[in-house]
């Protein structure tokens, strides 16, 4: 799994996340899939990424697109756990 701008799918700075197979994910399951990896709870992931609260990050699962910034984050604690 991992996340990167270095991809087709990716435009304009915005990370994709890609499966271990290499298939890019939609961001809620993927999402959910890199909190899996890392054994993060929603609030964990916020508090990491700098959110106030979990509520801060719920709207990532409704169809908003993560910030470029957050991915970074995740992207470098991903690198980091495998």
């Amino acid at each position: 799994m991992k996340i990167t701008c270095h991809h087709p799918s990716s435009s304009q700075g915005i990370p994709v996340i890609l499966s271990d197979s290499g298939d890019v994910m939609d961001y809620a399951p993927g999402l959910t899939a890199v909190l899996n990896r890392l054994k993060w709870s929603r609030a964990q992931f916020a508090a990491h990424c700098g959110y106030k609260s979990p509520r801060s990050v719920e709207k990532f699962w409704q169809g908003v697109i993560p910030p470029a910034a957050t991915l970074n984050l995740l992207s470098v604690a991903l690198a980091g756990h495998e």
